[in-house]
């Protein structure tokens, strides 16, 4: 009996990615990379996308001050990125809040077991409205933009 050789997880990952319905996977790591590309090494360790909604992409910053600075140039940058994704950008938002460089991503265990209503008030980096903390933990957006997307409530919505 011979044994089929082991893949490697980049290529089954690569293997995943190309079947339909894993678009949205594939445009995402796009995005990212797109975005170290196209700011310096600085700006790109004080910063990262975190979501994208309505052809709109929010950045998290690592400051206020930063994410002010970044709203002056946000138009050179869009088309920048856009010259680099298959789904163009329409605007890019910049928020202080939700920036963790060092943090992992919470499991789907972790996010199903943290209290929605926990937590001080944040903005919500969809449509910058406020918002739990414990809301933003659990879907990466407000209660409001987790149903209007589908993600609670049993819709499903396309994210771009």
């Amino acid at each position: 009996m011979s044994l089929a050789p082991i893949a490697s997880i980049a290529s089954i990952a690569l293997e995943i990615q190309t079947q339909p319905g894993w678009e949205g996977v594939r445009d995402w790591g796009l995005i990212i990379q797109a975005w170290v590309a196209t700011v310096s090494p600085a700006i790109a360790e004080r910063s990262q996308p975190k979501s994208i909604s309505r052809r709109i992409l929010t950045i998290s910053t690592n400051s206020s001050s930063l994410a002010h600075q970044l709203t002056f140039g946000r138009q050179a940058l869009c088309q920048q990125l856009n010259t680099q994704l298959i789904a163009p950008i329409d605007e890019l938002r910049f928020v202080s809040v939700g920036f963790s460089r060092h943090s992992s991503t919470p499991t789907a265990t972790d996010i199903h077991s943290i209290p929605i209503d926990s937590g001080e008030i944040v903005i919500c980096s969809h449509c910058n409205c406020r918002a739990r903390q414990g809301e933003l933990l659990r879907w990466s957006m407000c209660q409001f933009c987790a149903i209007d997307l589908g993600i609670i409530g049993g819709k499903s919505k396309p994210i771009i």
